[in-house]
């Protein structure tokens, strides 16, 4: 969108997450003359999502910790508290407000709208799902359901929970909940953890990890229907029924795209479209976060992340340009990272069925190596995997599991990947060595030499042999 800069400008954002605090931070810093108005439903400002778990752990003392304060900024930035916007004239570019302490409806015009407005948690489609919410079914999406839940925790006289979900909400709460002394099961449908972000074969570790905590799981078995009386007292899981009194739903999130059809925006598999400058199909207004479908950084094939860290980056996109200027998103890895119990579990990337269902020829690679010398005391294992191109051994994806190092080492390999390197270049990567700390060939490393074996490439030609300073002569 062309912008004279020196003509003021009114940017309207919907939704005060991460997308939208960094997309206002780089609208006022690209355009000094422009002006942001936030519209949040929440009678406070920002908070963070990702620490809900710690709380329900009792690793970060109360909710109220994990709250932000937006500043306003004198004619620049204005926040609209308890505020939903329920409607959108693209036509006249005037989005319709309610106040929702006095039900007061105002109407809002905009030069450019960025719609950060998220999604909402699923609740599944079985028996007992839809009677029993409020009633012993939880959420954990936002600091009220998991304040709920957390209260029901500590009033529990059964003490038995049923986490339903495999994911990285799922698993960090039932962690949460077993800490905290309740007895917990956790069931997916599917056989595999994380099967977006993981390959099967890495999941034995992570099923190891809960046992070792005193989880039951049940993966492959999903939950059939949820019973009760006034209250959920069991569940059924692949036809055994399981005594408990909390049932935490965290099969995943669902875009909130009812605003966005008001625009007429394009919409497709529940998410709204969106270009490369995190335009919708309806000139002047954005999307970003969770709400939207974007792309991958490796191929532009459609992909979805709905994490913070991509919404942060769609942010700055989104900001600059409704701002008047001109600037891509540089597509998404989906890099992911968590811990569940003493274990990192990271990956970035095509798994390997998704490189192949893309027509990739690909194979993987796994190592498992100790992060430090065998004479250091706790020395502990790693496990690392690589989706890798066959013909020239161009890294697609990656996986780390460990006690320690996952998390370093997968934004290592998506660096990489963002790069366009491959095992050669991961295994010339000069990398820091301290027995302490690291083996002097880190896994990394080992890694991409046992990959090259394995894909039968020859060591790297070298084209030109030269003295130091002899090619600056």
């Amino acid at each position: 969108m062309a912008t004279d800069m020196n003509q003021p400008l009114d940017i309207v954002i919907v939704g005060l997450g991460a997308g939208g605090l960094y997309a206002s931070r780089a609208a006022l810093s690209f355009n000094r003359k422009c002006r942001v108005t936030f519209i949040e439903k929440r009678d406070f400002d920002q908070f963070s999502p990702c620490g809900l778990p710690s709380v329900i752990e009792g690793v970060v003392k109360d909710f109220e910790d994990l709250k932000y304060h937006v500043p306003e900024v004198k004619n620049r930035l204005v926040k609209l508290l308890q505020h939903e916007a329920v409607s959108i004239d693209a036509a006249k570019r005037i989005i319709t407000t309610v106040d929702l302490g006095t039900s007061e409806e105002k109407q809002i015009r905009y030069d450019a709208l960025i719609l950060a407005n998220g999604a909402s948690p699923i609740n599944l489609p079985i028996p007992g799902a839809r009677e029993f919410a409020g009633r012993g079914i939880h959420f954990v999406s936002d600091i009220d359901n998991s304040r709920a839940l957390l209260d029901a925790a500590a009033a529990s006289g059964k003490k038995r929970a049923a986490v339903v979900g495999g994911g990285a909400a799922g698993l960090e709460v039932a962690v949460g909940l077993r800490r905290r002394g309740l007895d917990v099961t956790v069931t997916k449908r599917t056989p595999a953890p994380f099967p977006r972000n993981l390959d099967p074969e890495m999941g034995d570790a992570i099923v190891d990890e809960l046992e070792s905590l005193g989880i039951r799981v049940l993966f492959g078995r999903g939950i059939d229907r949820i019973d009760g009386d006034r209250k959920v007292t069991s569940v059924q899981i692949a036809g055994e029924a399981i005594p408990c009194d909390i049932v935490v739903m965290a099969v995943g999130m669902r875009a909130n795209t009812r605003l966005a059809a008001t625009a007429g925006i394009e919409i497709e598999h529940g998410l709204v479209t969106v270009n490369n400058r995190m335009e919708t199909s309806v000139q002047g207004i954005y999307a970003i976060g969770d709400l939207v479908r974007t792309y991958s950084r490796i191929d532009e094939t459609p992909t979805t992340m709905q994490l913070a860290t991509s919404a942060y980056r769609q942010g700055m996109t989104a900001g600059v340009n409704a701002a008047g200027g001109d600037t891509a998103y540089p597509g998404a890895l989906s890099t992911f990272l968590t811990k569940v119990g003493g274990l990192e579990i990271a990956a970035t990337g095509y798994t390997l069925q998704t490189a192949r269902d893309l027509g990739y020829d690909v194979r993987a690679v796994s190592t498992r190596r100790e992060t430090r010398p065998h004479y250091m005391s706790d020395v502990t294992d790693i496990q690392l995997r690589v989706i890798v191109n066959v013909a020239d051994g161009k890294i697609l994806g990656a996986q780390a599991l460990g006690k320690e190092g996952a998390a370093w080492r997968i934004n290592l390999l998506a660096l990489a990947i963002h790069g366009g390197m491959t095992l050669y270049d991961l295994m010339d990567a000069e990398l820091s060595y301290n027995p302490p700390v690291s083996q002097m060939v880190d896994p990394l490393s080992q890694l991409a030499e046992v990959g090259l074996k394995r894909l039968g490439l020859p060591p790297r030609k070298c084209e030109t042999a030269f003295f130091p300073g002899a090619l600056n002569e």
